[in-house]
């Protein structure tokens, strides 16, 4: 896979200052983490603007560690199918929640709901439900903190409706 080059990154840290917070390369692979406020600017420019042409959300997730304020970082990884190169988008879960890219990639409906349901990220601007677990189940399976063998005791979580 192809990511994007040091003139795009250059590209983008001049228009967005402060916002990106760190530029890593590993392996070839591009990863720009970016301030939770600009967020949603920085997404829909990735989609709009020519030299990136960002068409394609191909996922969503999280990663946990429970040692940093804060503990969760939300992960976008990024395709422009025209361009054919490939970006990572990092955001940190600042009060658990970052903004909703659903306006911008439809697709993210889904992982947005998986992030929210696994994690415990709530996605600003629309409806955060559970996608498989019941919406009442109160704890998130893919936290550090959550026992490998899952909870001993029972709880009323079942919400058939």
């Amino acid at each position: 896979m192809k990511y994007i080059g040091e003139k795009l990154i250059n590209l983008l840290k001049e228009k967005f200052g402060e916002a990106v917070e760190r530029v890593e390369t590993f392996r070839g692979e591009v990863s720009i983490t970016v301030s939770k406020e600009k967020l949603k600017e920085f997404m829909k420019f990735l989609k709009e603007n020519e030299s990136f042409q960002m068409d394609m959300l191909v996922d969503i997730t999280a990663v946990d560690y429970p040692e940093r304020e804060p503990r969760i970082t939300v992960i976008y990884q990024l395709r422009s199918l025209k361009l054919k190169h490939n970006l990572r988008v990092k955001c940190k879960a600042h009060g658990n929640s970052v903004p909703t890219v659903v306006d911008i990639w439809k697709t993210a409906e889904w992982t947005e709901r998986e992030v929210f349901e696994m994690f415990g990220v709530k996605f600003e601007g629309r409806e955060n439900r559970k996608l498989l677990l019941p919406q009442k189940y109160p704890y998130y399976p893919l936290r550090k903190d959550f026992p490998l063998e899952g909870f001993e005791e029972p709880c009323e979580v079942w919400d058939w409706e």
